[in-house]
């Protein structure tokens, strides 16, 4: 009951932000290959949202801001970056529930890209529950321990199909 009520917050939480459904119960990194990259540091925006990283310790804290709602609270996230099969992922937690999505970091041009570990594609290839979160709706989930998911994100790291078809690109924000 209680892996129940955490995916319905979780369900609820990223498709009211746009964000990709495809959830792991482990984490991807490990206390020992965690990367920090100070190009990542910074205010961040697009036409819809404003991202602040900052670094804290081992990880990074980053909120994400409504631009259309700039009153409205931000959404805190705890990321760590790692690198598998020469791919930059960010294991990214809502601070406000439980579960870990996998997104694509890249930065190109002076721009950040992100692009969630999720797809249709994806989903057709690895094994993943489909918890009933509410009313009939699914949430995906990847169940396998650190170890195995790692070797399943190697695996499709670079494979285009593997990730959501709409990237997420942010440029640096004025100060």
């Amino acid at each position: 009951m209680r892996t129940l009520v955490i995916l319905l917050t979780l369900a609820l939480a990223l498709g009211t932000s746009g964000c990709g459904d495809l959830l792991s119960l482990h984490a991807l990194h490990t206390p020992r290959d965690r990367i920090l990259d100070p190009a990542i540091e910074g205010r961040w925006e697009n036409d819809d949202q404003l991202l602040t990283v900052q670094r804290s310790g081992d990880l990074y804290q980053v909120k994400l801001q409504s631009r259309s709602d700039p009153a409205g609270e931000p959404r805190d996230y705890h990321v760590h970056l790692v690198e598998i099969a020469g791919v930059r992922f960010a294991d990214v937690l809502w601070t406000e529930a439980v579960g870990h999505m996998i997104l694509r970091v890249r930065l190109r041009d002076g721009q950040l890209h992100l692009a969630f570990f999720d797809s249709k594609w994806l989903r057709d290839r690895v094994p993943h529950a489909e918890a009933d979160v509410n009313n009939g709706a699914t949430q995906a989930v990847l169940t396998e321990p650190t170890p195995q998911l790692r070797a399943l994100v190697a695996r499709y790291a670079r494979e285009p199909g593997a990730y959501d078809a709409r990237e997420l690109v942010y440029r640096r924000a004025p100060r």
